[in-house]
């Protein structure tokens, strides 16, 4: 199992299951915001909501290997599920 940005479509692109694991940018910044708290990392939700946004930019935008899902993989919207439930989509699909 790997995880990262590009997996799908350039460091593993014959995978025979892909997924593209995303979320609305704002849950994705206060899980990430609740992850830091908690680790006490002290920083604002509008700050971690920058950054990421920032970073999907970039991510999105580059000319080498940008952000975006592999032709054949299962995009997995987890806005509105916890991680049971992604796993159990996942499992599912596989």
């Amino acid at each position: 199992v790997l995880d990262g940005r590009d997996i799908g479509t350039v460091i593993c692109p014959a995978a025979p299951v892909k997924f593209f694991v995303t979320a609305a940018l704002e849950t994705r910044a206060g899980r990430r915001h609740k992850e830091l708290q908690s680790t006490g990392i002290s920083v604002t939700y509008e700050a971690v909501l920058a950054e990421m946004r920032a970073r999907d930019a970039r991510d999105s935008g580059r000319e080498t290997a940008p952000m975006k899902p592999a032709a054949d993989a299962l995009i997995l919207d987890t806005t509105f599920m916890d991680a049971d439930q992604v796993l159990d989509a996942a499992l599912s699909y596989i």
